[in-house]
């Protein structure tokens, strides 16, 4: 399956054991942004400590992959490797992982719905892309850079961020007009 490391893989996947240590900051970036959209999206107690709980765990595990990058005695990628690793992680966000979950946990377990990749994909996301504020983008796109060796708070990074929050809001607008 794409996006996933096979299971009798010995070399890095993404290059060397730096770019997996980026791929996988860029995916605890993705959760840990993701479970703080749910955390301040909801007013149900037990909800929101459960999401802060793993919010924040999601962000250590970043910190670990990060910190692990920084302590490689090998040679570090460039930062165009780097960045090249990190749009092609996100880039598999849209696999058909997500969307295979969403179905799993959103219809009847005796396989009476058949399985559509692009409809549950969409289904997933009109329903993930609601619970973000700019705040999370911005979070999200400031840890992907700092994985990437750009400055996150940088001029250039801004823009990007601002460009990506327009990008989520027409995209959540084109998904609520949908029938999905």
């Amino acid at each position: 399956m794409k996006g996933t490391t096979p299971l009798d893989a010995i070399q890095p996947v993404c290059g060397s054991r730096g770019g997996e240590l980026i791929a996988r900051c860029v995916v605890e970036s993705g959760t840990s942004s993701y479970y703080t959209a749910i955390k301040d999206a909801t007013d149900e107690p037990v909800l929101k400590q459960i999401a802060a709980n793993i919010a924040a765990d999601e962000f250590r595990h970043y910190k670990l992959f990060y910190d692990r990058f920084n302590a490689l005695d090998e040679a570090k990628p460039s930062v165009f490797a780097r960045i090249r690793v990190a749009l092609g992680r996100i880039s598999e966000a849209d696999d058909d992982e997500l969307a295979c979950a969403y179905y799993a946990a959103n219809t009847p377990a005796d396989g009476s719905v058949p399985y559509e990749r692009e409809l549950f994909a969409k289904a997933y996301e009109k329903r993930a892309l609601g619970l973000y504020r700019r705040q999370h983008v911005e979070r999200l796109i400031s840890m992907v850079a700092k994985a990437a060796g750009l400055k996150p708070q940088g001029m250039p990074m801004r823009a990007v961020s601002a460009l990506a929050w327009r990008y989520w809001r027409f995209r959540n607008w084109r998904l609520s007009s949908a029938a999905v």
